[in-house]
């Protein structure tokens, strides 16, 4: 049975994880999350309607349209969470 290209990149995929478990032993995954926040002031003056809903979409819009940028100033906190198993950075 002639095996597809993708069932051939899947496997050529598991030998090298497993070569490579076996080079440096069981995986361990840690994913760092960082949060930044900063507080935003809409005046009234700057809405379609003077609603909360209306200034957080202000805002939201702001920040996509890169009127709003976040520096490291802006940092509030940092969470890590680490897991076991899985292969490579990005697999």
């Amino acid at each position: 049975m002639r095996k597809t290209q993708k069932e051939a990149e899947a496997m050529k995929k598991k030998e090298r994880k497993t070569e490579a478990q076996e080079r440096h032993g069981r995986v361990f995954k840690v994913t760092i999350t960082e949060t930044r926040q900063r507080e935003i002031t809409v005046y009234e003056s700057e809405l379609k309607e003077p609603t909360l809903d209306d200034a957080e979409q202000t805002v939201r819009d702001w920040w996509s349209n890169g009127d709003i940028i976040l520096v490291p100033e802006d940092f509030k906190a940092v969470e890590f969470h680490a897991k076991e198993g899985g292969g490579a950075d990005g697999e």
